[in-house]
């Protein structure tokens, strides 16, 4: 097939970190399908960017996978809602030009708003289908603001498919009233030659980290909705306790500033280290060398970095949060409810306190191969039965919160 992938979400040359989940499915597909990227760049990054210069054609990412990068012209903080129009003006004549080499089969997007929505009317336009993947923030968090609720709603229930990534997305979406037989549930993969177990020696000796420390690795953006702080008091009151751990905490972002605050504040710089954004390569070591994983995020679909450790081997302390307990494992990993430092300490310390647990039976993270053929599966799906638009398999209305939805949430996981 020839696919059109649309999203902001995705590796750029001003941030080759961003999206990286989606650059590896893109990769992954590739491997059987032409996929042209078109990822928008919004001219704010551009500012920020200095000299880094967005090539003005197509470039070539793989032999059968090539990317764009027009800017996203908007009016920051203000009508939000009619972001899918800015968007559209801004990378029409860029999607035009680079749609005379590839008729795609199908229009693929991450991010309902305004991505899935310009990539739903693309889609229309070129008469193919048009689905929609959603990862969590998008329909979690922005999803709740009424303006933008809307004009996210309407573009997954005109969709022909909507990808989820965890079952507890696909249930809020299917109860805000989406058709249950357009959603299917599509875990992220991992890259199996970068996260497998390993021994935690090498690992740190190679990382430069002390040997015989309890070491705690918190990795994401330092964004409000990841909620470092919490770590950052929990940590605090570790120390309070008597328990000295040594925390890394990978990422970048506008937070920065105000953890450092926080960190000398409460007197941990010794125990707290911002290491900044990591090479996704290095990742693994990092996974490999924890004693645990800590994510006390506010709001999460399935997140990469849990599915990462479990591919390490190392157990994890997280947020009660949206996909999480998925896949959670009962012995190896504890659940806390979000922004409690309290309770986040006591879970960190039981669980340091608790012999590691080796054999994980809970769940084993697809490779990014199996995860790319799924999603494959569901376009293929669309191709075939786009004149139908699943019109004789809607279920009544009364079913969409009931055994029917559960039964296909976990009809398309096993699938």
């Amino acid at each position: 097939m020839k696919l059109l992938f649309l999203s902001n979400v995705h590796p750029n040359p001003l941030a080759p970190g961003k999206g990286t989940f989606n650059g590896a499915l893109i990769r992954a597909l590739g491997q059987q399908h032409d996929v042209h990227v078109v990822c928008p760049v919004s001219w704010v990054d551009r500012l920020r960017g200095g000299k880094t210069v967005l090539p003005p054609t197509p470039i070539l990412l793989q032999p059968t996978v090539t990317a764009s990068y027009p800017t996203f012209w908007y009016p920051p903080k203000v009508l939000r809602t009619q972001y899918d129009r800015f968007l559209e003006w801004s990378i029409q004549r860029r999607v035009e030009r680079d749609l005379r080499s590839l008729r795609p089969d199908a229009v693929l997007s991450y991010w309902a708003h305004p991505d899935g929505a310009v990539a739903l009317r693309m889609a229309r336009r070129l008469g193919v289908p048009a689905i929609s993947m959603v990862g969590g923030s998008d329909v979690l968090l922005i999803g709740k603001h009424s303006a933008r609720r809307t004009a996210i709603l309407n573009t997954l229930m005109k969709s022909d498919a909507v990808i989820a990534v965890s079952a507890d997305i696909a249930q809020q979406i299917i109860a805000d009233g989406v058709d249950a037989d357009r959603v299917f549930v599509v875990r992220r993969g991992v890259d199996e030659n970068i996260f497998y177990p390993g021994d935690k020696i090498v690992a740190r000796r190679k990382l430069g980290l002390p040997l015989d420390a309890q070491i705690l690795v918190g990795v994401g953006r330092l964004v409000p909705v990841k909620d470092w702080p919490t770590l950052v008091a929990a940590c605090g009151h570790l120390q309070q306790q008597g328990r000295g751990v040594r925390c890394y905490v990978l990422g970048d972002g506008p937070g920065r500033s105000a953890l450092e605050q926080q960190i000398t504040h409460l007197g941990l710089q010794s125990q707290i280290e911002l290491r900044g954004g990591q090479p996704q390569a290095d990742l693994g070591d990092w996974y490999r060398a924890a004693d645990l994983v800590v994510l006390p995020s506010l709001s999460e679909g399935i997140p990469n970095v849990l599915l990462e450790a479990i591919a390490c081997g190392t157990s994890f302390v997280a947020s009660n949060v949206g996909g999480i307990p998925e896949i959670a494992d009962a012995v190896s990993d504890r659940l806390v409810p979000p922004g409690e430092p309290r309770q986040l300490a006591a879970a960190i310390r039981a669980r340091l306190e608790t012999v590691a647990c080796q054999n994980r039976q809970s769940i084993k993270p697809l490779s990014w191969m199996a995860s790319a053929e799924q999603v494959s599966n569901i376009i293929q799906r669309c191709r075939s039965q786009r004149n139908e638009t699943f019109a004789e398999s809607t279920p009544e209305p009364s079913d969409l919160s009931s055994d029917h939805v559960k039964s296909r949430i976990t009809e398309t996981i096993s699938t």
